[in-house]
């Protein structure tokens, strides 16, 4: 453990003096570490402009509920380019309307309650600090495409600064975003970071770590993690960035959360760095970065922070790339053939064990997140499911289906690449576009298959899956106190043909040429 620092502790992201018409540049300051309080400043070009209208976001992306940011401001005020007072109105809960008439910039300065150990939230601590985007940035309305940026000083005894975020060239700690979007999906940690860094296919990846992590096995993460990063960039046939950063922290707070290029985690002393869970959670964070940061279902971008949008397709974004995040285990032998099989009959016995499954659609699921649950976990399984549990199971039947159509030739891999080549970046998909591509794919209408699994409350029919892979539930022994009939396995009976095809699902995607991309 370190020792405590004192309560009074100053570190500023300082704004330079100098303010180009187009930029947004954001100072921060903590000036009481005890009390968990954060100072912000926002200076934007006002020139010509009577007003100006400020927000805070309402949620983060990537973390479905409302939050209300806004709910953690504790003070606001606002000051013309000479450092005149200015007026303002609080417009609503989240927004602020500043009287810029006559001034060629305005500073707004409010102070934050930085007390949740969460992944959405800011947290202060004697030894580090997180700033979380959303929570952190007021940014202009409808000026929200020019470049935002942030200089950070750090305090006395703080060593690092670790964020997604590329450094301004020529400055020590500065860093740059090209928009507001990128700027608040990219979060800050301060303190003392452990980072490992590691090459996948050409870009620099980082483990940086902080809180209480001495002793923790990092290399051995590392040296897991290495092989599944690049299996990942190889499934989507693209290495979307020059660096990556995982922001792992060992504190009190749960999840984790994906960003264009970084996600925070939450992660546990007694977690171990080779356990099949452990290692599910943190490829599933960095699918993300192809599915859901890239790749998008179109009611998620452009981004709204005010209103919360709604589609029917999270189990896309989010049990798809659980699918993805365990398959890329197994190809980069991370773990072996039967770990894999228990992590997939995991999502299959939590569906077939959960009521919910008969009362909700799989869309129906998606479209209600924004309310009975927290970002889709933690509804009434009685009445609800999950799109975390039946959308890797629906990804496990769909992969089925689509090599059995083409004879092997194809599966579930072939629908991202194509849906990634063409509706990734600032397009975005519609769940009809989307299901269109399956159909391609597998040279055969699928509208029968996905309004089955997505539309109605039937069972899933597991036979092709069985049927092509030579798997078979495993019999359940008479007088079994804790029966399981939804554990996975080798059929003894398999032919080799089916054997064949189970190793070529599991087997590492060959290296295409791999472009880099932002």
């Amino acid at each position: 453990m370190r020792t405590p620092r004192p309560a009074a502790v100053a570190l500023l992201l300082v704004a330079c003096p100098c303010l180009t018409a187009q930029e947004a540049r954001y100072a921060v300051s903590i000036a009481d570490v005890q009390a968990q309080v954060a100072e912000v400043r926002a200076t934007f070009p006002a020139a010509g402009k009577e007003a100006l209208e400020l927000f805070l976001p309402v949620w983060s992306p990537g973390f479905y509920r409302v939050e209300k940011y806004h709910e953690q401001v504790l003070s606001f005020a606002a000051a013309g380019d000479g450092g005149q007072q200015l007026a303002y109105a609080h417009t609503a809960d989240n927004r602020w309307r500043v009287d810029a008439a006559g001034t060629a910039s305005v500073t707004v300065t409010y102070t934050l309650s930085c007390k949740r150990g969460s992944v959405t939230g800011n947290q202060i601590t004697p030894d580090f600090a997180v700033l979380c985007g959303p929570a952190t940035f007021v940014g202009e309305v409808d000026n929200l495409g020019r470049e935002h940026r942030v200089a950070v000083t750090l305090p006395d005894g703080w060593r690092d600064c670790v964020t997604g975020l590329p450094r301004a060239e020529g400055a020590a700690n500065e860093f740059v975003a090209r928009d507001y979007d990128w700027l608040v999906d990219s979060p800050f940690v301060l303190g003392a970071v452990d980072t490992r860094a590691f090459d996948v296919l050409g870009a620099r990846h980082e483990w940086a770590a902080f809180g209480s992590c001495d002793g923790w096995d990092h290399d051995l993460l590392v040296k897991r993690l290495q092989p599944i990063a690049e299996e990942l960039c190889s499934t989507f046939g693209v290495v979307p960035f020059t660096r990556y950063v995982f922001l792992a922290g060992f504190r009190n707070a749960n999840g984790g959360l994906e960003h264009l290029d970084s996600t925070l985690l939450s992660v546990s002393r007694r977690q171990r760095p080779d356990d099949a869970g452990f290692l599910s959670f943190v490829a599933h964070e960095y699918a993300h970065a192809f599915n859901v940061k890239r790749l998008r279902p179109v009611e998620l971008g452009p981004f709204d922070y005010e209103h919360p949008p709604s589609t029917p397709s999270l189990w896309i974004s989010e049990g798809l790339t659980t699918w993805f995040g365990d398959l890329a285990l197994v190809r980069a032998e991370a773990v072996d053939e039967a770990t894999w099989l228990r992590l997939v009959s995991g999502h299959v016995r939590s569906l077939q064990n959960a009521a919910g499954r008969r009362r909700q659609t799989l869309e129906q699921a998606s479209l209600s997140v924004w309310n009975g649950s927290i970002s889709g976990t933690g509804g009434d399984p009685r009445t609800t499911i999950s799109y975390y549990v039946k959308g890797p199971v629906v990804g496990l039947v769909l992969e089925a289906r689509l090599r059995v159509a083409t004879e092997g030739r194809h599966g579930l891999d072939e629908v991202m690449r194509r849906a990634y080549a063409r509706y990734s970046g600032a397009r975005g998909f519609t769940a009809e576009q989307f299901e269109a591509v399956a159909a391609e794919v597998a040279g055969a209408p699928q509208k029968e298959f996905f309004d089955r699994a997505l539309r109605s409350t039937d069972e899933l029919d597991y036979g092709e899956v069985l049927g092509w892979f030579g798997l078979r539930f495993r019999p359940v022994e008479e007088g079994a106190q804790r029966p399981d009939p939804w554990q996975l396995e080798a059929a003894p009976e398999a032919s080799e043909a089916q054997r064949e095809h189970l190793r070529a699902l599991t087997s590492p995607t060959p290296r295409p040429h791999l472009s880099h991309s932002k």
